[in-house]
């Protein structure tokens, strides 16, 4: 039986123009396109009622696979809509109904797996949610962690990054993916995660790189 629960997949920039103007009145599982591993056990766990994928990622070939393949698990009691942003709001339809004009959305695309993300030169204690978390990479986008403390998959959270001196930034973000870790040589389990900002001045996360982090940015995996 399914779930009062809608799943959402769409890029970093259009989930969080979705999460501000949802079209859902249940409650709703977001996941970025590049977390489709975490959004496949959500679906496989949660039996939702609703799994939209964003229209413009729905039309690329790796979105025409993920689409393929959720008809394929054939969850019970479940649909697969598109999701577009049409006339000034997001609206859902059936992947084979007649299509709806994708329109542009009225935030920039970007695509986050395109944004440089650059290692920290040296271990940075920052503190999520008034706990020390050590930090991995960031971009002007988000940020990769090691954290003891659970982290879960659309948490929200307070941040506040040490700076030069005395210096703080603070921030907000949610959780995009979470992995449960048990390194051989590490004391203790951990939660490895990637989040994204919400609230960020591109212009002041800039800055901080270019303070914290290496020059050359890490090369996207394939």
């Amino acid at each position: 039986m399914s779930s009062e629960i809608a799943i959402v997949i769409a890029d970093a920039v259009r989930l969080r123009e979705i999460r501000q103007d949802s079209p859902f009145s249940c409650r709703v599982l977001h996941f970025t396109d590049s977390n489709l591993v975490s959004a496949l056990e959500s679906i496989r766990a949660h039996k939702p009622r609703l799994v939209a994928v964003e229209s413009n990622f729905a039309h690329t070939t790796e979105g025409r696979a993920f689409v393929d393949l959720l008809h394929r698990l054939a969850v019970p009691g479940c649909e697969i809509h598109l999701i577009s942003f049409v006339k000034g709001q997001w609206t859902t339809s059936a992947p084979d109904a007649t299509p709806i004009p994708v329109a542009a959305s009225p935030v920039v695309c970007v695509n986050t797996r395109r944004v440089p993300r650059f290692p920290v030169l040296d271990p940075l204690a920052m503190v999520v949610d008034g706990k020390p978390t050590n930090l991995v990479d960031m971009s002007v986008m988000g940020a990769q962690v090691v954290s003891q403390p659970i982290l879960r998959p659309n948490q929200k959270l307070k941040i506040t990054l040490p700076d030069e001196g005395d210096e703080v930034l603070c921030l907000t973000a949610f959780v995009a993916w979470a992995a449960f870790e048990k390194p051989h040589n590490a004391p203790a389990a951990q939660f490895r995660a990637g989040m994204e900002f919400t609230d960020a001045a591109a212009q002041a996360l800039e800055a901080y790189c270019r303070r914290h982090c290496a020059d050359e940015p890490l090369i996207p995996r394939a």
